[in-house]
């Protein structure tokens, strides 16, 4: 069985959920609160404070299990096995906005004249390769790389600090709380993105260990950190009007960059999407495979995978007319109800789960007592 470590979690996420803040939800956010999108993110780190918690004390009550297992373990075997569908369905999605996102900004930024299905079918081809090859292998890509993009967007942060104008991002509460309500509902869909860790087999470094509570928290600032940084940044050197006409406001911000020789920084674009993509790609069809898991057992591996791949790309072609469809309907409305998942299930396993523990615990001391 593949496991990670807590600290190698950390890196893992941080490769994939920026994915999903930097180039898929921006448009969105900024339609949604304007110069306010900030703020937004800010309130809604509590949820992904309190969606770390909820999987730190799963992987505590249940720390030899992926979810499958837990809702096994928790629900029995027939409503375990049909409570873990719902994912199977989320992280399918998940894959499928990524997957088209990235096709298109590939093309869009970087291969203009390059049909789609050839970008799509390299693309697969190395999921498939990284798929082949483990969780615990595509971690240590996530390792290696997330050092270099995050000294790299300090390096952009500061080098377009003269371009900015931090008035672009007053006043806040402009026209009270609940316009904001809709970009806080899109955020915490991001953080709930976190229950992936869930698809995890993490390794318990020792018994009651409080490790993976620091290391989600951690999880959690830096998110928050990552894609504030870049709708504050993008806003204040563009402002909320011309911000609101950009396919991908970060790769605008980025193109403004140059250090001596490179003119511009489209590679740090590139590395980020891609590799990002990759990795995220690899790890949801990995969750998809582990969803149908209690269904196949490891029979149906790869059959699962193919099958997956196939949806991903029928979907793509011929469910996603073009890019204002893809921000309009799969982003703006769809994405938003991911929270309904990522916000419910997981904590209300944990109550039972929390419950079931303490009846166990008094049924075993009452045990004990009587002998």
């Amino acid at each position: 069985m593949e496991v990670v470590s807590y600290r190698q979690s950390v890196f893992l996420l941080s490769m994939i959920l920026p994915v999903t803040g930097h180039f898929l939800l921006l448009p969105t956010i900024f339609s949604m609160a304007g110069h306010e999108a900030w703020v937004a993110i800010l309130l809604a780190m509590p949820f992904g404070f309190f969606l770390g918690f909820t999987i730190f004390r799963l992987h505590m009550i249940y720390p030899k299990s992926t979810l499958d297992g837990m809702l096994v373990q928790t629900f029995g075997k027939i409503a375990g096995k049909i409570m873990i569908l719902p994912f199977a369905v989320y992280f399918l999605y998940l894959t499928i906005i990524t997957f088209f996102g990235i096709v298109d900004f590939v093309q869009v930024i970087f291969l203009p004249e390059t049909p789609r299905w050839v970008i799509g079918t390299a693309f697969y081809l190395i999921v498939l390769y990284a798929l082949f090859v483990g969780i615990e292998n595509i971690t240590r890509i996530s390792e290696a790389i997330l050092p270099f993009i995050v000294i790299t967007g300090f390096a952009i942060a500061i080098s377009t600090f003269g371009e900015k104008d931090f008035n672009n991002l007053l006043p806040i509460f402009e026209e009270g709380l609940f316009p904001l309500f809709d970009a806080i509902i899109l955020t915490v869909g991001l953080y709930g993105e976190m229950t992936l860790l869930l698809m995890v087999q993490l390794r318990k470094q020792y018994e009651s260990s409080k490790s993976l509570l620091y290391t989600n928290s951690l999880l959690v600032l830096l998110i928050a950190i990552m894609f504030v940084g870049t709708v504050t940044g993008t806003l204040a050197v563009f402002g909320e009007q011309l911000v609101r006409t950009l396919e991908y406001p970060a790769q605008s911000i980025v193109r403004l960059v140059s250090f001596g020789f490179v003119e511009r920084f489209d590679v740090y674009g590139i590395i980020v999407i891609v590799f990002g993509g990759i990795i995220r790609i690899s790890v949801l069809h990995s969750s998809i495979g582990k969803s149908f898991e209690p269904w196949f057992k490891d029979k149906g591996k790869w059959g699962v995978h193919f099958a997956s791949v196939i949806v991903v790309v029928l979907f793509t072609v011929f469910g996603i007319k073009n890019y204002n469809h893809f921000i309009s309907d799969y982003i703006s409305k769809y994405y938003p109800l991911t929270a309904l998942i990522s916000f419910t299930i997981p904590p209300f396993t944990w109550l039972i789960a929390e419950i079931r523990k303490k009846v166990k615990e008094k049924n075993a001391t009452s045990q004990i007592n009587k002998n």
